[in-house]
């Protein structure tokens, strides 16, 4: 859809910081299911959300709102950029990317709300972390995701990319050296969001026949 022509601009839909610094990149789409409603993320440096008007190019300026998790430090759950965003069974998840893409520690942390505008809150009493290095397995930096759910079904995968493992050191530039992987992504009873392990082979096919 968002390729149509008629959805087409040459014009950016957001082009300053509403913190007055970070930079405007990393942006997600999200529908809400309850309201009907788009929502655009945003942010490195800061997260930002706000409403989409219905052409899709531009937001609503006045449901602008900072949404920046707040705590942790750069190697625990301080949020640093592409945030993504997903609704299951009444809770909004906010997902983000802690650290540097080029940086074998890039780790993916979540917090939920009640609300597509936030705020975020900790999960039992932290940002926790679903996703990280194994350098056993030698995976670094898996970070920048997005989450795929299957349709009709409570089946979630997660989407992200990791640092190739042999460019790991700063000087082969692992921020693009990166591979694109997808692993299951499951919940507890309370809705949690069970941490992930990366894997190597990634989940089996899925079949396209209707059962």
């Amino acid at each position: 859809m968002l390729g149509h022509p008629a959805l087409r601009s040459n014009e950016p839909i957001v082009t300053d910081s509403p913190t007055g610094g970070g930079q405007q990149i990393d942006v997600d789409v999200f529908f809400d299911p309850k309201s009907k409603k788009h929502y655009l993320y945003w942010g490195n440096g800061y997260m930002a959300g706000a409403e989409l008007n219905d052409d899709m190019l531009s937001i609503k300026k006045e449901t602008i709102k900072v949404m920046t998790p707040q705590g942790g430090t750069l190697q625990t759950w301080a949020y640093r950029e592409a945030p993504y965003v997903f609704y299951r069974k009444g809770t909004y998840y906010f997902l983000w990317s802690v650290d540097d893409t080029g940086s074998p520690n890039y780790h993916v942390c979540y917090g939920t709300s009640r609300s597509p505008l936030g705020p975020i809150e900790m999960v039992d009493g932290q940002y926790p972390t679903i996703l990280q290095q194994v350098p056993e397995k030698f995976i670094y930096g898996t970070a920048h995701n997005s989450v795929l759910q299957l349709p009709g079904k409570d089946e979630w995968y997660i989407v992200y990319h990791r640092i190739n493992k042999n460019h790991i050191e700063r000087i082969m530039q692992p921020g693009i050296h990166r591979e694109v992987c997808i692993d299951r992504m499951t919940f507890d009873k309370k809705g949690r969001i069970v941490p992930v392990t990366p894997t190597l082979d990634g989940p089996a096919p899925l079949s396209t026949k209707k059962k």
